[in-house]
């Protein structure tokens, strides 16, 4: 067995290892760049940190499978996150994971979600009205910047039960809050030295005033709660939202929750369901621009169904939508909002016939999996039928298991039924009510990585579509 200093590498420096060659909103591309030119496992430093980088399918599912057993979050990850105090079940591994992921998990079932319908498509209107109102105007939009506010709302309602309402009115502030963490965070788990300890950069200040308000924030936001709870105390047995299994949690001693978790686990759930959701949509609206033929045939579809209505009626109506949910797949699959994954090793490990050290950072390179020739045939791409088709009507490669858009496993993204909800009701809507055309060249269009990646420089022009 070969030793990781044995791997294939770029050409480094000393000290600075790859470092000068490192640029974080990109990090994805040169990564996929340098797995095209040194194939599935090669290694990579930052600074004095010796990494791992694969792009194996097959070994990619076998990392899926095993965590949390033999691969867990960096502990870089949870070490910054925790400094942030925003280690909650996103960053959390081994017990504390599966404590905190139960909550998770029952606050966003199915059941929930149906019930949750009628309130989603309110903020569903809400975002429809503001649309309007900017086509009527010839206002071009920041179409991430928007589906933002209504993410934020979505998840508020949902995770809360608060109307942050952020779509008719400015709003509460707390996603202008949370807009400071990703950057920081995506930097300092890769950071060849941890500078902000020593001293603090005018990045770092912004987020610390950042995390001050975010606490603040929440603090109210739990305040007002726990009155409800305690007005009502069926809701400490029979909580009916997210926030309150919380708190039912800490108030049961049993549990293990402590008051440092209601706040680390409404930020993960804000994090997670405002920026991953926002951008996915908008990565689809941007290949709508691309191709509109597959967007034509998905609006054909959306009307069969709603006929003259504006939106879905309906729980129901979002699964019996094949067209949209391949368009969906295909821009998720081209431009997944997660395109790296990271892991290490609990232990010393063999992968591709190299031991790995145990605590190895590892990234997975998933986008790089899904648009090989490998997985997908004619990979790069974006073919609706690859989606529709039987598998004996099939003639080239289509490996399902290397679409990972909410990776998979024991940590398979919890709100992966919730995002897919509201993709298919903001499509449905868009659908029926609006045209759109690129506000200049739409080649101007970047992936931009913070910790999800976003289309930047993302804007349109909406029209309504004629009755």
């Amino acid at each position: 067995m070969k030793a990781i200093s044995d791997l294939p590498s770029p050409k480094e420096l000393p000290v600075l290892g790859h470092l000068h060659k490192i640029r974080f909103v990109r990090l994805h591309r040169i990564f996929e760049e340098w797995a095209d030119a040194f194939g599935p496992i090669y290694r990579i430093k930052i600074g004095p940190r010796v990494m791992c980088v694969i792009s194996d399918r097959e070994l990619f599912q076998q990392i899926l499978r095993q965590r949390p057993q033999k691969f867990q979050r960096l502990t870089a990850l949870s070490s910054v996150a925790a400094e942030m105090r925003l280690d909650g079940v996103f960053t959390a591994n081994g017990d504390d994971w599966k404590r905190q992921r139960q909550i998770v998990d029952a606050a966003l079932n199915r059941a929930k979600l149906e019930d949750f319908f009628p309130k989603l498509m309110v903020y569903v209107g809400r975002l429809q009205s503001r649309w309007q109102q900017a086509a009527e105007q010839s206002r071009v939009v920041n179409v991430t910047e928007e589906l933002i506010r209504f993410t934020v709302d979505v998840t508020m309602r949902l995770a809360f039960d608060l109307d942050a309402n952020t779509l008719e009115t400015s709003g509460p502030t707390i996603q202008r809050h949370l807009d400071k963490v990703f950057p920081i965070l995506l930097r300092r788990i890769n950071a060849p030295f941890p500078w902000w300890r020593y001293f603090r950069l005018p990045a770092d200040r912004a987020l610390d005033r950042a995390l001050v308000a975010l606490e603040g924030e929440v603090a109210e936001i739990v305040h007002h709660t726990r009155k409800r709870m305690q007005a009502d105390q069926t809701r400490f047995t029979h909580p009916t939202n997210f926030l309150e299994a919380l708190l039912a949690a800490v108030h049961d001693e049993a549990s293990g929750f402590s008051e440092a978790e209601i706040f680390a686990n409404v930020s993960n759930i804000l994090l997670a369901g405002e920026d991953t959701t926002a951008n996915s949509i908008a990565w689809a609206l941007y290949f709508g621009l691309i191709y509109p033929d597959a967007f034509l045939r998905m609006r054909e579809e959306v009307e069969a169904l709603l006929g003259a209505d504006n939106s879905l009626s309906s729980f129901d109506q979002a699964a019996k939508l094949p067209l949209m949910d391949a368009f969906c797949n295909e821009s998720m699959r081209l431009t997944p909002v997660a395109p790296l994954h990271t892991v290490e090793p609990v232990e010393d490990i063999e992968l591709l016939g190299y031991l790995i050290p145990k605590a190895t950072p590892i990234f997975v390179l998933a986008r790089h999996i899904a648009v090989s020739e490998e997985s997908f045939a004619d990979s790069k791409s974006f073919d609706l039928s690859r989606w529709l088709k039987a598998p004996s009507e099939r003639t080239g490669m289509h490996n399902r298991r290397a679409f990972t858009p909410f990776g998979g496993g024991p940590r398979v993204c919890p709100g992966r039924s919730l995002a897919m909800l509201q993709f298919r009701a903001v499509l449905a809507m868009f659908c029926q009510n609006f045209q759109m055309e690129p506000e200049g060249d739409i080649a101007g269009v970047q992936e931009h990585l913070t910790f999800t990646m976003t289309p930047r420089n993302l804007r349109v022009r909406l029209k309504a579509r004629p009755t």
